[in-house]
Parts: C-alpha cells; sequence; structure tokens
C-alpha cells in the first residue's frame, strides 16, 4: 500500500506473486508433511504409537495458534506495505530455522530426548508457519474482490503448491532409501535446509509482486475484537460448514496416503524406487484440475466441481482398499483416479473460502478475513493432526515394528498397511461429497450477488 501514487489494476503479476507464497509454504510444509513420522518413526526410532500421540499434541497446539494469530493479524493496522505482508517478512526465517532443527539426526539420543525434540521442535515450527499461513491466506481477499479473480489466485496458489511438491514426491524418494529400502536419516536436515532457503526467496517475491488493494478491517475502539462472536457466526455459516468438513474429511482421511504410501512399497510391494512414479502419476492429475479448472468453471459451478467428482475418488480407493492388487501399477494408477477426484476441489477450495468469507460479512456485517480463515485453518490443522495420527497408530496396530527392516515384518503386516492406506481415503471421499453436496449452499450467483451486495472500493491513494 504505497501511499500518494495509484494502486496498479490486478493482473498476471499479483497471480504469479501469489503462486510463490503457497511454493515457499510448502518447502517446508509438504516437507515435513511427507517425511516426519518417516523421519522419527523409521530413522529416530520412536514408536508409531507414540508418535501418533506427539503429533495430534504438536496438531492441536499448532490449531490453537490459528485463531490467536489471526486475531492479532486483524487488529493489526495496515502500514506502508499492506497489513499482511509484515507478518510473513518476520516469520519466514524462522519458519526456515526451526524447520531445519525439526530434522537433526539422533538416532542414539536417549528416548525421552527425541520425545522432546519431536513436539518441542515441532510446536516452535508451528508457531511460524501459522505466522506466515495465516496473513498470506487472508490476502487473497485484500488482493481483488472480483470472483473470476479470485478463482483464479485459487488456481495459481493451487499451481505454487503443485510445484513444490514437485521434488519432494519426484527427487527426494530417489535419494533418500538406501539399497534395502531403509530410508537414510542424515539426509533429511540436508534437503529440508534447502528446500527452506528457496522458500525464503519465495516469500520475498510473494511480498514484491503481489498488492493489497481493497482495505482490509481493523477493529476500531468502538468494535473491538471478539473472536468468540466470530466463532459463534463461523458455525452459523452452513456453506463454510461445508467447506471445513469436506476439508477436514480430505485432510485427515484422503491425505493419509501420502504419508503411508513409503510404507506400502517399502513392506508390500517391496520396492521403493516405485514411489517416484506413484508420486508423479499421483500428482498429474491434480495438475490435470489445474489446467482443466478454469475451462470448466464456464459449464458447471464451483459447488459442482467440487463435489460431484468425490464419488470417483470413493470408487477408486474402494476398489484399491477392497481388492487385495499385486501389481503396484495398477495399485498406483487406482491412486491417481483418486487424487483426481479431488483435482478441482484443490484447486478451487481457497475460492470457496473467499466466498464464505464474504457471506459471513453479508450475514453480520463485520469484516474479519484473518479470524475466520484462522477458524478454517485451525479445522485444517485438527485434521491434519487427526490424518497423521490415525495413520500412524493404525500402522503400528498392523503390528509394524519400527526396529525392523522393511523387509523383515512380520507376516501379514504388509497386507494389513494396504488395507489401511486405501480405506482411510475411501472413508474420506464419501464424507467430503456428502458435506459439499448437503452443506455448501453457495453457488456463483451467490458471488455476484455478494459482491454487488458490498461495495468494496479497489484503493486508489489520494
Amino acid at each position: 500500500m504505497d501511499n500518494g501514487k495509484t494502486l496498479r489494476p490486478f493482473g498476471m503479476r499479483d497471480k504469479i506473486g501469489y503462486a510463490f507464497g503457497d511454493f515457499g509454504c510448502n518447502m517446508s510444509f509438504a516437507f515435513i508433511n511427507s517425511y516426519l513420522m518417516l523421519f522419527y518413526v523409521t530413522c529416530m526410532k520412536i514408536n508409531p504409537k507414540h508418535f501418533a500421540i506427539l503429533i495430534l499434541l504438536g496438531k492441536i497446539f499448532d490449531a490453537i495458534n490459528d485463531p490467536i494469530i489471526g486475531g492479532l493479524c486483524d487488529a493489526t493496522k495496515p502500514g506502508k506495505d499492506g497489513k499482511f505482508k509484515p507478518w510473513i517478512k518476520w516469520a519466514s526465517p524462522v519458519l526456515l530455522l526451526s524447520s531445519i532443527a525439526l530434522f537433526i539426526y539422533a538416532p542414539n539420543a536417549p528416548y525421552g530426548v527425541k520425545v522432546a525434540m519431536c513436539l518441542g521442535i515441532y510446536c516452535l515450527w508451528s508457531v511460524a508457519y501459522t505466522s506466515v499461513n495465516v496473513p498470506y491466506g487472508s490476502m487473497q481477499s485484500c488482493i481483488t474482490n472480483d470472483p473470476d479473480g479470485r478463482s483464479a489466485l485459487s488456481t495459481w496458489r493451487s499451481i505454487g503448491a503443485m510445484c513444490a511438491q514437485i521434488p519432494i514426491m519426484i527427487l527426494l524418494p530417489l535419494l533418500v532409501y538406501d539399497k534395502n529400502d531403509n530410508p537414510r536419516g542424515e539426509l533429511f536436515i540436508v534437503f529440508v535446509g534447502v528446500m527452506g532457503a528457496i522458500g525464503l526467496v519465495s516469500f520475498w517475491l510473494l511480498r514484491r509482486m503481489t498488492t493489497e488493494r481493497l482495505a482490509p478491517a481493523v477493529a476500531s475502539e468502538k468494535q473491538k475484537f471478539n473472536y468468540f462472536a466470530t466463532l459463534k457466526s463461523f458455525f452459523k455459516n452452513k456453506p463454510m460448514m461445508g467447506a471445513t468438513i469436506s476439508t477436514v474429511a480430505y485432510l485427515a482421511l484422503m491425505m493419509t496416503v501420502t504419508t503411508s504410501m513409503p510404507y506400502v512399497f517399502m513392506c508390500y510391494f517391496q520396492n521403493t524406487k516405485l514411489i517416484t512414479i506413484a508420486s508423479m502419476l499421483a500428482g498429474c492429475p491434480i495438475a490435470l484440475g489445474i489446467v482443466l479448472a478454469k475451462p470448466m468453471l464456464k459449464k458447471f459451478s464451483k459447488k459442482q466441481l467440487c463435489t460431484y467428482p468425490f464419488l470417483l475418488s470413493a470408487l477408486s480407493a474402494g476398489i484399491a482398499a477392497f481388492v487385495r492388487i499385486k501389481n503396484p501399477y495398477v495399485w498406483i494408477a487406482l491412486v491417481a483416479v483418486s487424487m483426481f477426484g479431488a483435482a478441482f476441489y484443490l484447486t478451487l477450495m481457497w475460492a470457496l473460502v473467499a466466498d464464505c468469507i464474504d457471506y459471513q460479512e453479508q450475514k453480520t456485517g463485520r469484516r474479519e478475513e484473518s479470524s475466520i480463515y484462522a477458524t478454517y485453518s485451525l479445522f485444517r490443522k485438527i485434521a491434519q493432526g487427526v490424518g497423521a495420527a490415525v495413520v500412524s497408530y493404525a500402522i503400528g496396530a498392523t503390528g509394524y515394528n519400527q526396529n525392523l527392516g522393511a523387509l523383515e515384518q512380520a507376516p501379514g503386516v504388509p497386507e494389513k498397511i494396504y488395507f489401511v492406506t486405501a480405506f482411510l481415503p475411501f472413508i474420506g471421499a464419501i464424507i467430503s461429497f456428502l458435506s459439499m453436496l448437503f452443506l455448501y449452499t453457495l453457488d456463483d450467483n451467490a458471488q455476484e450477488n455478494g459482491k454487488d451486495g458490498k461495495d468494496k472500493k479497489e484503493k486508489t491513494q489520494e
């Protein structure tokens, strides 16, 4: 927000810049989401059932941060760089350092020290990540209020996230495992350090390339921040509930496949080299969804694109769960089809959230984008914690022994891991479909009405 000059119009520079934001976030988040359990259970030798408790506690702490930081963000007065960019500027270096500390390799440390490292450093990382991610997500509703523009920002955000996941999905599986299909713990800190440095540059590009045009709300002396009022309105916001429940189901159940997939290839298929192929093919449908989102939006509403494809996900995951498939390539294809069912949802979900923020403003008369986004993010964090805990506990319940190599597990353990890996996404897809179908009541016409009903002027400096 540079005083004294007219702001440039919304355009491609904003879209690319906004993509760099999620690229930077996922340089840390996607790596931790994919490899934290593998590192602490298989490399640091923490019992998977203990890890399930640790990650759940960490995610609960992480979730509590969101409304607190969201409220602080809402109460922040815009400066020369806007309302949200200063948060990203100061929190991103802490995010880099805490990401590196989280992967310090000390397998011979006392068990209690390893447990304390896992939980303590994760909590520090979560504060840093939330301090970057909540302001970043809140920026979208201040960059533009045009529905097409917001859909474009959501698409470009997905592009940024996907690009960040490419080295995690393709390169790391080729480097992190030894000849016996066991991960090499000493390499994780190197990878996360390099990716964190790249993320730091990405956050700088985000701040340079995007512009906050719409005047964000700041609590006045007469209208102090009241998170409980916001939370009450949040739960009364039926479309927000639809988006939130579907997200919780996706993250807590469908996304567990990314965490348990390495164990399927280590123990069931006994070929970790296929993890790269599986990750590539699982990511391709999402890339296809990004490409197809814009032309498909001309024929279908966001709700339709984010609802009915979940049926395809449920069918594919159900086959993978209940049919014992021996050919790894057939199994990989089923995972790819299941991921394609969620592709449009992943591409457009941030646009859904922005529309729900506008809807809540229409109902309450209060503009609280950071607090609403943070509350949504709170449930995302809880879902991620539940998902990580569920899959970790489930793998422990299969009889998996972290002290044995991948090829040394007891008979029956690989088959149980195989079933759990597909069954959880099957349940998640069904819940996501039902919540979007019956609770998310906004459609594209509602967006336009909301835009016309609230005259939010794009800021031109006097």
